[in-house]
């Protein structure tokens, strides 16, 4: 029963449980917005940590303040593999879809009818789109503090469904930032060390060795991993002894 209809003759009924779990909303959402005026721009990755874990406290608390939501929008599958090339007007779940794909082969079409638009629940929650800043953080914060202030245990669903989704896209904004960052601009291995002695713009320490292993000639001696003795023995050893 949505809120809406328990207005009546009784009065509204707030849902169980709302009342605390709105006030721990509360309490977790007064604390972020002094950690971030701490940061600054150039702060290092590790400065944004305990910013993206209170985010992530305060979405799921916030999710469960929210309806219900899948990542697939399938009843039977709510959080399995999407399909990434669902056909339009198909859902999401790779499961459903590879069924219909085969109830179409057998039936002789090439594309059965899609599926009605009510069959599909709110789906995953959005992820904003780069380049991750400080300042793309403070505004969806921004946006965070104005919808708290107007909340309260009789707030509709849908407010409480536009506070997770801008928790979730402050969230993944903080938790890009603090994620080491390139410093040897090796896109195969962006968090590699950087080889001091390496000419400019091939800093990463793995593919600096393995140009030098390339360009080292075949008469070059190389150290061989120490084989212990044990093993050495039964390495050398052609044939197994005699019995007896």
């Amino acid at each position: 029963m949505s809120p809406h209809e328990q207005h009546g003759a009784r009065g509204y009924s707030v849902p169980t449980g709302r009342p605390y779990a709105l006030k721990e909303l509360q309490a977790q959402l007064g604390t972020l917005g002094d950690r971030v005026q701490e940061l600054y721009e150039g702060a290092h990755p590790t400065e944004y940590d305990p910013v993206a874990d209170a985010l992530h406290a305060a979405f799921q608390q916030a999710a469960g303040l929210a309806p219900a939501r899948t990542y697939t929008g399938c009843p039977d599958h709510p959080n399995g593999a999407l399909d990434p090339e669902a056909p339009e007007g198909w859902g999401r779940c790779l499961l459903c879809n590879d069924r219909r794909r085969m109830a179409a082969r057998r039936q002789g079409t090439r594309t059965p009818a899609p599926v009605p638009a009510g069959e599909h629940p709110r789906l995953g929650y959005p992820v904003p789109d780069g380049p991750y800043t400080l300042q793309l953080l403070r505004a969806y914060l921004r946006r965070v503090e104005e919808q708290r202030f107007h909340l309260t245990p009789s707030s509709s669903d849908e407010d409480f469904v536009r506070l997770a989704d801008d928790l979730h896209r402050s969230f993944i904004v903080a938790r890009e930032l603090s994620r080491p960052r390139n410093a040897s601009g090796c896109a195969e291995h962006p968090g590699a060390p950087i080889d001091p002695d390496a000419p400019p713009g091939e800093a990463c320490i793995f593919c600096a060795g393995r140009k030098r292993r390339a360009q080292r000639s075949p008469q070059t001696p190389e150290m061989l991993p120490r084989i212990r003795r044990g093993e050495r023995r039964q390495l050398h050893r052609r044939f197994d002894r005699p019995t007896g």
